[in-house]
């Protein structure tokens, strides 16, 4: 059985986003809200999302920004639900242990649970989680 390796460089970084991203493109109820209501330029977007984590998991310090304004403007376009979260989660671990494992890998699992959290209770707080 091969062992798997950790996230050690922004390389690993790169392959885990767009490998994560390719599964939420095409996933029946993520993809059109990331497709269609966010309308994500990809080819600017990716490269965000691998500064964010290189800086969450290799401390970079190369992401700048608060991603957070960008989620409350399209929930406010399109009802964002719990079971959305539990998806891009589920997406998450499934792309990450294909690829990975060790210590990175483990602390990038946690980190993804912990953004969600903090993401839909900011989205509840400002009344745009919708429960069912």
């Amino acid at each position: 059985m091969m062992t798997l390796p950790d996230i050690t460089t922004e390389a690993d970084v790169a392959l885990f986003v767009a490998r994560f991203y390719e599964r939420i493109r095409q996933d029946p109820d993520l993809g059109p809200i990331f497709n269609t209501v966010a309308q994500v330029d990809w080819p600017t977007h990716l490269p965000n999302i691998e500064r964010f984590w290189s800086t969450m998991l290799l401390n970079t310090g190369t992401y700048t920004g608060n991603p957070m304004p960008v989620h409350f403007n399209l929930a406010r376009k399109t009802p964002i639900r719990p079971a959305h979260f539990d998806q891009w989660l589920a997406l998450f671990r499934q792309t990450l242990t294909e690829h990975f494992a060790g210590e990175r890998t483990n602390e990038a699992l946690l980190r993804a649970q912990g953004i969600a959290t903090v993401m839909q209770g900011r989205l509840a707080g400002m009344d745009l989680l919708v429960e069912n």
